[in-house]
């Protein structure tokens, strides 16, 4: 009787386990999606002045969206599991992340001020 309840109580671990695994892959899913449409905002509120040359020395809305966007894209790196993704796709997911770094950096170094 010992022995089934062992057994029992090592399969509702693992169970629990495989459950917060799964969380955590969709968190990072929902994470990337996220971090999508964040760079969007950015680009879309930046486009403007990116395109006309005529960058302001501070921007609200792009300063705004770009601090955003960074602060998201540290959490998101802390965030990356290699339990959730393959090798291809993590080295893809981190040159988008650095990517993404640079030009919130760059847009809040050109709109913050």
């Amino acid at each position: 009787m010992n022995t089934v309840r062992y057994v029992l109580g090592c399969c509702l671990l693992l169970q629990q386990s495989l459950f917060a695994h799964a969380d955590a892959c969709s968190d990072l899913q929902a994470a990337l999606a996220k971090g999508t449409a964040l760079r969007q905002e950015m680009q879309r509120e930046a486009a403007p002045f990116v395109s006309s040359g005529q960058i302001p020395a501070r921007h609200e809305g792009v300063c705004a969206a770009a601090q955003k966007l960074r602060d998201h894209t540290v959490d998101l790196a802390k965030k990356i599991d290699s339990k959730c993704l393959n090798d291809d796709q993590y080295r893809s997911t981190a040159a988008i992340l650095g990517e993404t770094m640079r030009e919130a950096n760059d847009n809040i170094g050109l709109f913050c001020n």
